[in-house]
């Protein structure tokens, strides 16, 4: 697989995120796709199990679009770095228990690591800091400011 293939279909897959088609996006994953959330410590088996993963953030942010601000990809490896934007709306499930709506726009930058074999995801890891996700959900108070001694 080229470079411009494995690119190609990370492309395809912000494309259909932020089309909110879980169609799409489901049919870029193999059937048997394997995808950490690395800060969630949470493992997806399965694209039925990654079609809802995608699903959960779509219903908790209705009005999330995704935008790729750098991608690198070399053989069947694409990198992604990019920002989450939205608004919490919707309850949102995690490991840790169901987060009610709180009203409030997040943007979250993440890293999105995808391998593509034949046209298709086949396992993917992402990156992102929790700790902010929370600050900007009202979850967790701001952090304190670093001062420099005078």
């Amino acid at each position: 697989m080229s470079e411009a293939d494995s690119g190609a279909v990370v492309r395809k897959f912000f494309e259909a995120m932020n089309g909110h088609d879980l169609d799409k996006v489901a049919a870029l994953a193999s059937e048997d796709v394997e995808f950490v959330d690395v800060a969630a410590g949470e493992e997806i088996h399965g694209r039925a199990q990654w079609k809802g993963y995608c699903g959960r953030y779509l219903k908790a942010f209705p009005d999330m679009r995704l935008e790729q601000t750098n991608l690198a990809a070399m053989g069947d490896a694409a990198v992604v770095e990019a920002i989450a934007r939205g608004t919490h709306d919707g309850a949102l499930e995690s490991p840790a228990g169901e987060i009610p709506p709180t009203g409030r726009k997040i943007e979250m930058k993440f890293c999105l690591v995808a391998r593509v074999r034949g046209g298709e995801i086949v396992d993917s890891r992402e990156y992102y800091d929790t700790m902010a996700l929370m600050t900007q959900l009202g979850l967790m108070p701001e952090p304190a400011q670093a001062t420099t001694p005078s």
